[in-house]
């Protein structure tokens, strides 16, 4: 299995997941005040994409489905997307004590440090989430090789990293290295740049392949009245999917080969 998909293919896709979503809205969601008030917070969008490939996979799935959650945080992801028919999901988080983390009902909850292996057998998950969780580890190529090593064959990774032009992603890794060092900085927070280019072959390098890219947004302005119009988020869309290098955030659907 190795499709192909218009990086303009999420503009095609329904706000109904936001518009509609009554969990958001609920008083222990973990969106600020501001953001519940907004039609269409574009912060939504992180999670908007991935309840969006997760409905089409699941179209063509028979029997149990697993969704591995990696830095499940507050379950906010399994949260935002609806209810999937057949799914057994998986947290995987450094903490699992936050508070309201058992609201999203996960089947299986896992401590562990996504710098040493992953608790999984290989070959485990149909579907596997790592959403803005690469920026935060020391060794983003050790970890990408452990979801592609509890991925089953055929079975679909979906990323989410923040994004910049090389030029500037080079620079800010570089930055962010020597905050490191001199102790401006400290792990768990962002330690790593990610450019489009450099993403895609830390996918590659593990043996899987790049189905799908686009930016979520080209522009953020949290508040702003033209969050209620859905022809802005369709703008930022449309600008993101021409300029991912220019977008605030990469999202990226990936398959390992049969």
């Amino acid at each position: 299995m190795n499709k192909k998909y218009s990086r303009f293919r999420l503009v095609k896709k329904p706000l109904t997941a936001i518009t509609d979503n009554e969990e958001i809205r609920k008083s222990d969601f973990p969106f600020s005040k501001l953001l519940k008030e907004s039609k269409y917070p574009v912060r939504a969008l992180r999670y908007w994409w991935l309840h969006c490939i997760i409905k089409d996979e699941m179209k063509d799935k028979l029997g149990v489905v697993t969704i591995v959650d990696v830095g499940c945080d507050t379950g906010i992801i399994k949260r935002f997307i609806p209810p999937v028919k057949n799914s057994r999901w998986i947290g995987l988080d450094i903490i699992t004590t936050r508070a309201g983390l058992e609201v999203a009902s996960y089947d299986e909850l896992y401590q562990c440090d996504f710098n040493v292996n992953l608790p999984l057998e290989d070959d485990s998950a149909e579907i596997v989430i790592c959403s803005h969780v690469l920026e935060h580890l020391p060794r983003p190529e050790f970890t990408m090789g452990e979801l592609a090593r509890i991925l089953k064959p055929g079975g679909m990774l979906l990323v989410g990293v923040p994004i910049a032009p090389q030029i500037i992603a080079h620079f800010r890794q570089n930055q962010m290295q020597e905050q490191l060092e001199n102790g401006k900085r400290k792990m768990g927070q962002h330690v790593q740049m990610f450019d489009v280019k450099r993403l895609k072959k830390l996918a590659e390098d593990k043996g899987l392949k790049i189905e799908f890219t686009a930016g979520t947004a080209m522009i953020r302005k949290k508040g702003s009245r033209l969050e209620n119009s859905a022809a802005w988020i369709r703008f930022n869309q449309i600008w993101a999917a021409v300029f991912p290098s220019l977008s605030q955030e990469l999202c990226l659907q990936i398959r390992k080969p049969l």
